[in-house]
């Protein structure tokens, strides 16, 4: 931890000061970096170490004692370092768990969650081995490639509220990407973000109960952000930021801020209002308002009919023929639309 807090604050100054090199001598007079460095290391901590530490974790540095250094480029990275120092939310990703690979941030937010980690804690992954979505269905996750993320959350909800937590989530991702590009996703219930008629992202929310009562929530997301191609599989139904973008990247660690931002807020909204607010920013994202879809349900039935919109609840509305009045759908996947 005390090596940490050293490179943190390094990488803070090097950011600072891109137009020159600093040595020693300059970092300990005009930085104090010298008291911070007795205060905060370990024996044998020097700043020459955690300059090789820096590059070893993608930092590019130029320079050396004799000359000093300057910071080149920072690494296209979900990092701790990175993300810790850029998240402006005051509970969510406060508890921050980082991973070059994992097998899935969900399946291991849950071992955390069983264990005790905290409400808002945040696992971010740069690359997934068995990413996956609902039904099990696989996620591609290559490194680099796009933000998969899992939160911990222990709201006081009841299993009926569930879906609107799912559909807030997708929400705030579609706000965060409009804010920072010129792309419109739509949300396509229950769970999946869309883009150039093809799927972007997907959310998936996994919940532990006692009975009714709630011990937690696993809010995980993924977004396709710099992925240049797709399997073959996936070539025809799924897009990303940079392909959509013409082969423009984005900056990762801005957009996971962003969404983190609009999440607590709307997450503390959803909390105190209920999710009936947000409904109309999801109405006008609703990618099968008013079209032709066929259901399979959760008991295996399948039912087909004209989505009409999405409830207070998250739930889906369909007009089946000869139906009276809507039905309403709280789980199932689309076959076809």
């Amino acid at each position: 931890m005390f090596a940490y807090r050293l490179e943190k604050k390094l990488v803070e100054i090097f950011k600072h000061n891109r137009h020159r090199y600093l040595d020693e001598k300059t970092l300990f007079e005009e930085f104090r970096l010298d008291a911070e460095l007795n205060a905060l290391t370990e024996a044998g901590q020097d700043i020459e170490h955690t300059v090789d530490v820096l590059r070893l974790q993608g930092y590019e540095i130029d320079g050396d004692r004799t000359r000093g250094w300057i910071l080149i480029s920072q690494p296209d990275s979900l990092n701790y370092l990175e993300l810790e120092s850029a998240l402006n939310t005051t509970f969510l990703g406060k508890c921050l768990f980082t991973y070059r690979i994992i097998g899935s941030t969900n399946a291991t937010a849950k071992m955390l969650a069983g264990s005790g980690a905290p409400d808002g804690a945040l696992l971010v992954a740069e690359e997934q081995r068995q990413g996956r979505g609902r039904y099990g269905n696989l996620w591609h996750s290559p490194a680099g490639g796009g933000i998969w993320a899992s939160l911990i959350l222990r709201p006081g909800i009841k299993p009926a509220q569930l879906g609107s937590l799912g559909m807030l989530a997708a929400l705030s991702i579609c706000i965060a990407i409009e804010e920072r590009t010129d792309f419109k996703p739509q949300i396509k219930w229950p769970n999946d973000l869309f883009l150039d008629q093809r799927k972007l992202g997907g959310v998936l929310c996994e919940a532990d109960w006692i009975g009714s009562e709630l011990k937690y929530v696993i809010l995980g997301f993924g977004v396709n952000v710099n992925i240049e191609r797709f399997p073959a599989e996936l070539e025809t139904s799924a897009t990303s930021l940079m392909i959509a973008g013409r082969g423009e990247k984005l900056d990762r660690v801005a957009l996971l801020v962003a969404i983190m931002d609009r999440l607590e807020e709307g997450y503390l909204q959803l909390m105190t209002d209920g999710f009936a607010s947000f409904l109309p920013r999801v109405q006008v994202r609703d990618y099968l308002r008013n079209r032709t879809v066929k259901l399979e349900l959760d008991d295996g039935r399948t039912v087909g009919g004209i989505a009409r919109g999405i409830d207070e609840r998250g739930c889906l509305l369909l007009e089946t023929p000869g139906a009276q009045r809507l039905s309403t759908i709280a789980n199932g996947r689309v076959l076809n639309w």
